[in-house]
């Protein structure tokens, strides 16, 4: 599939986005691979609890735990003891991920300074270790993880000789942060959905302009086999310009593109050449044929070719210009041709181009009534009626690409 200028650039721009975006990823994932696991430890006591705003705003984890109810209970040595439950709560203020992480619940302490010894009954949410001074807590795996601006729950049941006020925790961990929250993340995967977003349109888009293309093609072909056919058509009614509308679609094509005309500006020009004696269908055989000298009377029914072929092609809309090649290719630059006699710039540029090809094939083809011309008679025509007949600046191209051997 060959592509034209413009699909290429597109598809250069897509390819350095898509790089871009590919480049900005990779930075955010090898920044987030370098900096997503911290490890942290903090303390936390009752006073920095209370010294905290209501929404403790200002302060990463949040601990508490609480006596939910007690009742009275004896030991072993039938010593009496407070049995409780005391809750606990974790919330993660921090702004990141908390993984892997477990805490240490420092005792109450009597008057004396010493902790106060405690005996678990039960607990949850964890593995739980007293070894006098403190409690070891190390969450159940479903707890492993405290997400930002979440909590957790734990807690147990304890027998102490009075009610305890757990107020100092220490808990250590590591925190995470995941990829999302990094805007390069975002950046980068709203930039690929935007560009996939191009993507699909411009391919949707190039299928349409495709398509549109193909079908163009198609329909040009139709049009220009059918002019094909109509203008063999025309050049059978005489056999000495059997394939002169072909050749005279030829050579305008060929002076329009010296001129530096553009691609539909030639094609015109070409169907234009094809239909340029249409007309002709509506002459008389025994006038178009005949070898000798025309009469007046004969000569003004061969003229009126070009009115004819005007009236044709009249109404083909499709090719609005192409009526000008049938009607005024007979024009003449000094004002002396027909069917309207117009001057020099009044001639449609298409009509002049025709005329100077037309005029070059009648010379350099044999007619009924005479030979092909040489090419030294051919050139001097050219030349000396560049201005007269010919437009000065059209034939010049034609004079050049025949002595250059083009055609």
């Amino acid at each position: 599939m060959k592509l034209d200028k413009s699909e290429r650039r597109s598809i250069l721009v897509f390819a350095i986005l898509f790089v871009l975006l590919v480049l900005v990823f990779v930075y955010t994932v090898f920044t987030w691979r370098m900096d997503n696991t911290q490890e942290f430890v903090t303390s936390i006591t009752k006073e920095d609890r209370t010294k905290k705003g209501e929404n403790n705003e200002d302060i990463n984890i949040f601990v508490a735990m609480t006596q939910k109810e007690s009742w009275p209970g004896t030991d072993a040595d039938g010593k009496s003891t407070i049995g409780a439950e005391y809750d606990g709560v974790i919330f993660n203020n921090s702004g990141k991920n908390i993984v892997d992480w477990s805490m240490t619940i420092y005792m109450p302490k009597n008057k004396n300074g010493e902790p106060i010894p405690g005996t678990f009954d039960s607990s949850w949410n964890g593995e739980y270790t007293n070894n006098g001074d403190n409690i070891t807590f190390i969450p159940a795996d479903y707890l492993n993880v405290i997400p930002k601006n979440e909590e957790k729950t734990y807690g147990f049941v304890m027998y102490a000789g009075t009610n305890l006020d757990f107020s100092e925790f220490e808990i250590c961990g590591y925190y995470r942060t995941i990829l999302p929250e990094y805007p390069g993340f975002w950046i980068a995967t709203v930039g690929f959905l935007i560009w996939l977003t191009w993507v699909v349109a411009w391919a949707v888009m190039d299928a349409r302009a495709r398509k549109l293309k193909k079908q163009k093609a198609h329909d040009e072909k139709i049009i220009e086999e059918t002019m094909q056919v109509f203008a063999n058509f025309i050049d059978a009614k005489d056999e000495y310009t059997k394939g002169h509308s072909t050749r005279v679609s030829f050579y305008s094509q060929k002076i329009a593109k010296r001129m530096g005309m553009s691609d539909e500006e030639i094609k015109m020009i070409g169907y234009m050449g094809l239909m340029h004696d249409c007309g002709k269908i509506a002459i008389p055989d025994d006038v178009l044929n005949k070898k000798g000298a025309l009469t007046e009377e004969e000569r003004e029914i061969i003229k009126e070719h070009t009115t004819r072929g005007g009236q044709m092609l009249e109404n083909f809309t499709s090719l609005p210009a192409i009526r000008d090649g049938a009607l005024y290719h007979h024009e003449r630059y000094d004002g002396k041709g027909y069917p309207q006699g117009l001057i020099g710039k009044e001639i449609p540029l298409y009509a002049r181009i025709i005329n100077v090809a037309d005029a070059f094939d009648a010379m350099n083809s044999d007619r009924c009534y005479r030979n092909r011309l040489p090419k030294n008679r051919i050139l001097s025509e050219l030349r000396n009626n560049a201005g007269t007949q010919f437009d000065p600046e059209i034939v010049e191209y034609m004079i050049a690409m025949y002595q250059e051997g083009k055609i």
